[in-house]
């Protein structure tokens, strides 16, 4: 779940105020203890009657062919012959697949079961799980076929399917899809299939205006290119969840919340797949549902997280934690956690200005597999000042079912799911247009924090990281620090003489020291290494502007556009060119 965005205790406290009795200010569901259940007369329950209800409703879906469930609950015969494996999951809260705690957060398409429908689904089996009379039975819910939010206004598939080979690691894959568009729409909602469900653990959509991901795309003898991190300029709209675990229901959105997909725009789906022991085809598509109106509204996306874990082998509570205070006031529209295999218990609270505590999410048992993002009822409200906190706590005992590791081993943060990794998102409205603008400066200083936190993590496994001195370089350039940022790109240029991007930046730091010989030269690097960098085209383009030679600076600008329709600095130097040209052609 990596962009530079997102590449960023009070647990004792809140032991005590449920101990005292002090009220904490929820979303609407009281967090008391579920009504004890009410058993039926004894032999009275039946599959047809009592439970096929049950198991259609909240199983089925999911429980049928071509879904991501492993096998189907659509019969007395199915659901008989797994009676055993249904009463011990559905007692501990396994399934239905739904991981918030009742009670810290009100939250849409819930997929829970009610304490009389477990109870009476383990008396049912404790009686010996009778079938029933055949007129009891209850007809199979009409399940929408193909796209579940109708037809779409645009439909793009992979052009070509790709083969996950049958062993080895949890792969990381970007997909690019060119997206067929005449002109730009605002898009009101996005359904993804993923072509393949069992080897999907998740994909995010992301969008690229630029030719960088179609390079990296062409460069990969398969479909798409490998690794987590997608180039910078492939990215989710600002403030939007844009994501896919298996169950998600897919939603039409908010109204007054479309977001603009671009002309020109290359759909980037990174997706994680887990080899299956088999070669597995894939062959994702995305549908999209355009809005005839712009927005009214623009959300904004805040991340909480840690890089600094380090879990020692057999610890059963380890804990993390982040934090950050709310400039403006705010409603959240929904809240997105991450973390791998050894999280356990997360939580995720508002200290309000008062000191009051208001609970957004709490997951007791945590499971990597049924990760996703949630949104809420109704929007919760958040004056500024508020402190919005992630606690999280992982278990990396044996007594951790889900632990990868046999004995358990030390586990730090790291981008493999044997890693570990911790964050908490924030889908927030500022409460006043103008707001928007305060809370995204706020913000930019926490996203330089963890720029800065991750990539020193990255030194500290490695201090050959040439690219963690180029990542590091870029946060210290937007903190105004450029003496220390060229420490890192001479560090980054002496361990890789040959990195496009480290002579990009001590170029751009040079054209700002108005040191226009040695920028050009950098540039000039940069183009002997990529003849298709089109920022160095632009910015080559500039410093022979500067230096007054027009023709040489017309046929970069002219190249960068070429490589990017949409730069409009190349753009705007063209037209400057051009007015200079025919002012020139005036004189005598």
């Amino acid at each position: 779940m990596k962009n530079s965005a997102k590449l960023r205790v009070a647990l004792s406290l809140f032991g005590l105020a449920f101990l005292l009795g002090l009220a904490l200010r929820r979303d609407s569901r009281s967090a008391n203890p579920a009504p004890k259940y009410v058993p039926h007369p004894k032999g009275t329950l039946t599959f047809n009657k009592h439970i096929a209800p049950i198991v259609f409703k909240q199983c089925a879906s999911c429980h049928r062919p071509g879904q991501s469930a492993p096998f189907d609950l659509l019969s007395y015969a199915d659901v008989k012959k797994r009676a055993q494996q249904i009463g011990e999951v559905t007692a501990k809260g396994v399934m239905p697949p739904w991981l918030p705690e009742p009670g810290y957060g009100d939250f849409a398409d819930a997929r829970l079961l009610s304490g009389q429908e477990i109870g009476a689904i383990a008396q049912w089996i404790r009686e010996g799980a009778t079938e029933g009379e055949a007129k009891d039975l209850p007809e199979l819910p009409k399940w929408v076929e193909g796209w579940r939010l109708g037809e779409p206004d645009l439909m793009v598939k992979l052009g070509e399917p790709y083969t996950l080979k049958a062993e080895g690691k949890d792969v990381y894959r970007n997909f690019v899809i060119p997206i067929p568009l005449e002109a730009s729409r605002y898009v009101k909602a996005v359904e993804f299939q993923p072509g393949n469900s069992k080897i999907v653990h998740h994909a995010f959509i992301r969008f690229d205006r630029t030719p960088e991901s179609r390079q990296l795309d062409e460069k990969d003898s398969e479909p798409g290119f490998g690794g987590i991190h997608t180039p910078e300029n492939a990215f989710s709209p600002d403030g939007y969840f844009l994501s896919w675990q298996p169950g998600k229901v897919p939603s039409r959105g908010i109204e007054g919340l479309a977001w603009r997909l671009e002309k020109g725009s290359d759909l980037v789906l990174q997706m994680h797949m887990q080899p299956a022991g088999k070669p597995e085809l894939i062959q994702p598509a995305i549908a999209f549902h355009f809005a005839e109106k712009p927005p009214t509204n623009t959300p904004f996306k805040i991340g909480l997280s840690s890089y600094a874990i380090d879990i020692p082998a057999g610890k059963k509570d380890y804990t993390i934690q982040d934090s950050y205070v709310l400039p403006v006031d705010v409603q959240i529209l929904g809240i997105l956690p991450h973390a791998h295999y050894l999280g356990k218990e997360l939580r995720g609270y508002a200290t309000l200005p008062d000191g009051t505590k208001k609970w957004l999410l709490l997951i007791k048992r945590w499971d990597f597999n049924w990760q996703g993002d949630y949104r809420y009822i109704n929007p919760v409200f958040l004056p500024r000042g508020t402190r919005l906190t992630m606690e999280f706590s992982y278990d990396n005992s044996d007594a951790n079912e889900r632990n990868p590791s046999r004995p358990p081993k030390r586990v730090r943060y790291g981008l493999q799911s044997t890693d570990e990794m911790g964050e908490l998102w924030f889908q927030v409205l500022p409460r006043h247009t103008n707001d928007l603008k305060t809370l995204t400066a706020s913000y930019q200083y926490k996203i330089v924090e963890d720029v800065m936190a991750y990539n020193n993590y990255l030194l500290q496994q490695d201090r050959n990281d040439f690219k963690a001195h180029n990542k590091i370089a870029k946060a210290l350039l937007t903190l105004g620090k450029t003496a220390e940022a060229l420490q890192h790109l001479h560090t980054a240029a002496a361990i890789v003489i040959t990195d496009p991007e480290t002579h990009y930046l001590l170029g751009i730091i040079y054209r700002q020291q108005n040191k226009l010989l040695a920028a050009k030269g950098e540039f000039e690097n940069v183009l002997r290494l990529d003849p298709n960098h089109y920022k160095a085209h632009g910015n080559l383009g500039l410093v022979l502007l500067g230096h007054g030679d027009l023709a040489q600076a017309e046929v970069h600008f002219k190249q960068a556009l070429r490589l990017n329709p949409d730069d409009t600095v190349a753009k705007e130097s063209l037209d400057d060119i051009a007015k200079a040209k025919a002012g020139s052609g005036k004189q005598p």
